[in-house]
């Protein structure tokens, strides 16, 4: 019967597939919690309106000659990212030194 019955036989395995793996993600979605950071469901407009709105990086020119307005808007376009990512200080000085790593004793009071 499944020999007669290829064509079908493999549709109806591809849709019963297709079918248990989208139900597997359905359940990761809403039991792993990741369903609270999807901004595209009903209720996040405003969120939406303000990721839309976030002012982006100036467009730079990059065909024309080398002035010193060109290098200052550069270099203060790079400062406002710079601290930008300094204020997570993810990276600080202080995040790998000894006493952070626990490789020395914690000094006594």
């Amino acid at each position: 019967v499944i020999r007669a019955r290829r064509l079908e036989t493999g549709l109806v395995v591809a849709i019963i597939a297709t079918l248990m793996l989208t139900i597997v993600s359905i359940t990761i979605y809403k039991v792993g919690g990741f369903y609270r950071y999807d901004l595209s469901r009903p209720g996040y407009e405003k969120e939406r309106a303000e990721l839309a709105t976030f002012p982006g990086s100036i467009s730079l020119d990059t065909t024309s000659p080398l002035t010193r307005k060109a290098a200052s808007d550069f270099i203060g376009e790079l400062d406002k990212h710079r601290q930008n990512l300094e204020a997570y200080n993810t990276f600080g000085n202080g995040g790998l030194s000894d006493e952070d790593l626990q490789l020395v004793p914690p000094p006594t009071p």
